[in-house]
């Protein structure tokens, strides 16, 4: 409840500086936006753990990193205008990530070094995606070409792993080989702070603060349409 409160006192000067016919927010309203998230928190948590001798103690020999790259969460979010104030709608994101590791070694038999600076070529690539539903409040302006909004997706989460394994070491049965794994999914929770703004009535920018699948900040473009005025009017 406490929380509740605060939101409200906060949301006062909103509706105290806005006149009672503001429609920067409409019923009819049909938004979509395209955003891209930055920075990858998983990514930098994966480059870090990556340094550790934990995650080192897991192969033979010395270990090289090559590279961790991947794409920054991808987010597709539409929404329909209840009231001026009110909005519902779907949101779904994306990401993936890609690790390159090497592991140079000896080959021993019989404590007798049989074979120098092999390598196991291994190829990580997690994809993660998410879908859900995404309740948005507005605050109201009279212009029509800015927009201000709070909301927070609910949904679930899907992952994936992908393995492509190598070698230069003859003596290993299966030298290459792929791996495709299903990996535990879980809850998708995205709550955001957003700010719209328009150059005309259907096309503008939007950025967003808040969380979502490790994205801190999100920005891209919007285009908006209203379906209630393209409806003919009632006899």
């Amino acid at each position: 409840m406490k929380v509740i409160k605060l939101f409200l006192f906060l949301s006062i000067p909103f509706f105290a500086a806005s006149p009672a016919n503001a429609q920067s927010f409409s019923k009819g309203d049909v938004i979509a936006n395209v955003n891209i998230g930055t920075p990858h928190l998983y990514r930098n948590i994966v480059r870090l753990a990556t340094r550790t001798e934990a995650f080192k103690s897991a192969f033979s020999g010395t270990l090289e990193v090559s590279s961790v790259t991947g794409l920054n969460p991808i987010a597709i979010k539409g929404e329909l205008g209840i009231n001026e104030y009110f909005g519902i709608g779907l949101s779904a994101c994306s990401w993936n990530m890609k690790i390159d590791v090497k592991d140079y070694y000896n080959i021993q038999r019989a404590g007798q070094i049989i074979g120098t600076d092999e390598i196991d070529i291994y190829k990580f690539k997690i994809t993660s995606s998410s879908i859900g539903i995404r309740p948005n409040f507005h605050f109201p302006f009279e212009k029509r070409n800015n927009d201000l909004y709070i909301g927070c997706a609910f949904g679930i989460t899907k992952n994936r792993l992908q393995v492509d394994f190598t070698s230069t070491d003859i003596n290993k049965v299966f030298p290459d080989l792929k791996y495709d794994f299903s990996l535990p999914g879980g809850f998708y929770i995205a709550p955001s702070l957003g700010y719209r703004h328009y150059f005309g009535e259907f096309i503008g920018f939007n950025l967003e603060l808040g969380y979502e699948k490790g994205a801190i900040l999100q920005g891209g473009i919007v285009a908006r349409i209203n379906v209630s005025k393209n409806k003919p009017a009632d006899k």
